[in-house]
């Protein structure tokens, strides 16, 4: 787009990222703040991005459905909670909670409105949602945050150096 002629500004407000949350609470909340330092910081020093809301890190989340397993399904509620938690401590605005069912099935009616009752019992009842990165601060948070940080930030940087690069004007000849 800025190829094109366009400001970030622009179309910066558009763009918005799809992850998933895994069951490694901790890790999955850090790696969801590196995410947003690092966006901020690009969209501003790197692409002079002037209306500080084009920093923001949009991202969606959804649940992974990984760790859950057919054997005892209900403990896959638990496993699906934990994960939600994370993501709205990491700072996610849209979050897809898997049903507990989803391992090994579709979502049947049932585990599909429990999963939509999970995020609201966050949302609406634990206060969590009330503060901007309520971890913000701790040691372990912080730590983790900077660890994840510096390793996406490094293989960013072997990326760049490759000398293959596409050009957009050669994918529309």
């Amino acid at each position: 787009m800025l190829a094109r002629g366009m400001e970030i500004d622009q179309f910066a407000p558009r763009i918005a990222f799809f992850a998933s949350v895994h069951i490694d609470f901790l890790e999955e909340i850090a790696k969801l703040r590196a995410m947003r330092r690092i966006w901020a910081r690009l969209m501003k020093d790197t692409f002079g991005a002037k209306n500080p809301r084009n920093t923001w890190c949009r991202t969606a989340i959804q649940t992974s459905s990984l760790p859950l397993i057919a054997q005892q399904p209900l403990n896959n509620i638990v496993r699906a909670a934990i994960q939600t938690l994370a993501a709205v401590l990491g700072g996610s605005q849209s979050i897809h909670t898997t049903s507990y069912d989803e391992g090994y099935a579709l979502p049947s009616e049932e585990s599909h409105v429990l999963a939509i009752r999970t995020q609201q019992i966050i949302a609406y009842e634990t206060g969590v949602c009330r503060t901007a990165d309520p971890l913000g601060g701790s040691y372990v948070i912080e730590k983790l945050t900077d660890e994840i940080e510096e390793r996406a930030l490094a293989l960013m940087e072997v990326i760049e150096k490759k000398e293959v690069f596409w050009n957009v004007s050669n994918l529309m000849d």
